[in-house]
């Protein structure tokens, strides 16, 4: 078991002596404003024994497609998983375990990565502002005697690329290092925020009312422009879509169509495309798709919104029909898409390893190894809401349910009786026209 706790300050911020205090076996940090990443590595030996893990499969090793599979599950809370971690996987009585357990039910993204070489679990959690007064006052010490645990304590400093990330601060191993050692350094990352803030760089995601089987999706931005930060980007939305929505490729692949909702096209779907096929029929978890957007830039000039208003796109969906429920409707969670600029990496820049970068996120596997994504950030209604919308969906009401089964075997049986009688018509008609001659030569 080993972790890596990084702390990381707005850029030019120095530490103060009062910030933190280093000791033999630990780290004393007091208020201590910064965002946290904090990286678990976990052995599979080291975890419980009762637990079953399957092998994975060869394709997807570090070697092969890391992004060849995908899953969408909303998860609403993080309780049950902190709770397994807590009672599990951390020390009996460990209290510094059962702290940083307790941390990830407020964290900003957590992520869980397999290495099948190594055959270990490294769990990432980030947080981009401490608990009390967006600080940090904690004492910091290794989940257990023979775990090694590194602590970074860096600001962010103005880079000479701006397609890099350059960190400067202080680095030690708890136990290991009675003195921090001053570090200096800088890699390029393929992420980054569209800056400035408020120049065309936030969005906000709605269902435009009444949603009812053909809801639209619409993407609403903060400005009537977008700048790209460069010219040769390409403007795109990533949506992950549950299996009770999907998306019709046939409908956006007409030109008029997509200029009139802003779109540049489908570049990419994957998972359950089928059209007719009810809900609860469905074996896929949903899917996956990548549009690209036409922003008012000279790519698109027709795209330009009206009397300077914020632009925006809209985007077809289509429901499925789902289970019956009490009361006719039904509520489905959709997760905000992912806007970002895909950009080229420019000639001559460096690829090295980000350190902080994510990945197998998704989409990125569908663009080169040297894109850049520069990310246009999420607005919610209030600052720190939810990025799920809740679309109501109409479906057959089960207070009704009797009164339908009956009414339809209803008009089966009639439809069927009347059917019987018109067949009944016919043919004594017809015996009717065939007796005529014979009764006819009776009488003569």
């Amino acid at each position: 078991m080993k972790s890596r706790i990084t702390f990381v300050r707005p850029q030019d911020t120095g530490l103060e002596a009062e910030n933190i205090e280093i000791s033999s076996h630990a780290v004393q940090i007091r208020s201590l404003e910064a965002a946290r990443e904090e990286r678990l590595t976990v052995g599979l030996q080291e975890l419980p024994q009762e637990d079953t893990f399957v092998s994975m499969p060869a394709s997807l090793s570090r070697f092969g497609s890391p992004s060849a599979l995908h899953c969408y599950d909303l998860v609403p809370s993080l309780e049950d998983f902190v709770l397994y971690v807590a009672q599990r996987i951390c020390p009996e009585a460990n209290v510094q375990c059962l702290r940083r357990a307790d941390h990830l039910q407020e964290v900003d993204y957590l992520d869980i990565d397999y290495d099948a070489i190594s055959r270990s679990f490294t769990l990432t959690s980030f947080h981009q502002a401490g608990p009390v007064n967006r600080s940090w006052t904690e004492e910091l010490t290794p989940y257990h005697f023979s775990a090694r645990t590194e602590v970074g304590i860096l600001s962010a400093q103005k880079a000479t690329d701006r397609e890099e990330l350059a960190l400067r601060g202080i680095l030690l191993v708890l136990g290991e290092d009675r003195y921090p050692t001053p570090t200096r350094f800088s890699f390029p990352s393929r992420h980054h925020a569209v800056e400035p803030i408020g120049s065309g760089s936030t969005f906000t995601t709605t269902f435009p009312p009444p949603s009812g089987l053909h809801p639209t999706l619409r993407l609403a931005f903060s400005s009537s422009s977008v700048p790209p930060p460069r010219p040769a980007c390409v403007l795109h939305t990533y949506l992950t879509l549950p299996s009770s929505l999907f998306i019709d490729q046939y409908q956006l692949s007409s030109p008029n169509l997509l200029a009139s909702r802003n779109l540049g096209g489908i570049r990419a779907l994957v998972g359950e495309t089928d059209l007719e096929a009810p809900d609860w029929v469905i074996v896929k978890w949903g899917s996956a798709l990548l549009l690209e957007l036409a922003p008012p830039t000279p790519r698109h000039p027709g795209a330009s919104p009206e009397n300077g208003s914020p632009w925006r796109v809209d985007i077809p969906l289509h429901m499925r029909y789902l289970p019956p429920k009490a009361g006719g409707s039904s509520t489905v969670d959709v997760p905000w898409p992912v806007v970002f600029w895909a950009c080229p990496a420019e000639e001559g820049t460096r690829m090295d390893v980000n350190p902080f970068d994510r990945v197998n996120l998704g989409y990125e596997s569908w663009f080169s190894p040297r894109t850049m994504f520069y990310h246009l950030q999420p607005r919610p209604a209030t600052e720190g809401g939810s990025l799920v919308e809740r679309v109501e969906v109409p479906v057959m009401d089960l207070g009704r349910a009797t009164w339908v089964e009956a009414g339809t075997v209803g008009i089966v049986m009639l439809g069927a009786a009347w059917v019987v009688w018109k067949s009944l018509r016919v043919l004594l008609k017809d015996w009717r026209a065939e007796q005529a001659p014979i009764e006819k030569g009776k009488a003569q």
